[in-house]
């Protein structure tokens, strides 16, 4: 299994992905409960991977996460993985799966905003991305029309 991390400056999404790509959950948690959960996950499931996104934060959390592997003595590599584009890939994920309602339904997609955060979409590409099932220059940016 692979947990994803999407490090942000108060919360983060995190998801968790088989080695084929299947998400088995993702959520997004607030920055004070991520030792409780890492500890909760590395106890429960078989975690050989931990694919960080390199923006904002990845720093103190990579050594966060190393600390608690370490309590654990176990050998997990962390591996980083670039952020660019993924938060709108994110939102365009959240649209495919979440019709949108109400006047948002008559909204182009660029001008609808979403009410909840995205960080564990984010996550869950980054695990995509790690396993070289997504790819950034895919999402329809502007930059990239």
């Amino acid at each position: 299994m692979i947990l994803a991390i999407d490090p942000g400056s108060q919360k983060m999404g995190v998801a968790i992905l088989d080695i084929t790509g299947n998400l088995i959950e993702k959520k997004v948690i607030h920055n004070s409960f991520f030792e409780e959960y890492l500890k909760n996950i590395l106890e429960k499931m078989d975690i050989h991977t931990i694919v960080s996104g390199d923006g904002t934060h990845h720093k103190d959390i990579i050594q966060r996460i190393e600390s608690i592997i370490k309590k654990y003595e176990k050998s997990i590599p962390v591996v980083l993985v670039n952020e660019k584009y993924t938060t709108e890939m994110a939102k365009q994920w959240y649209w495919k799966e979440n019709n949108p309602y109400g006047l948002n339904r008559f909204l182009p997609q660029g001008l609808r905003t979403i009410p909840v955060p995205v960080d564990d979409y984010v996550a869950w590409i980054l695990g995509r991305i790690f396993l070289g099932l997504a790819k950034p220059e895919n999402v329809k940016h502007k930059k990239n029309r």
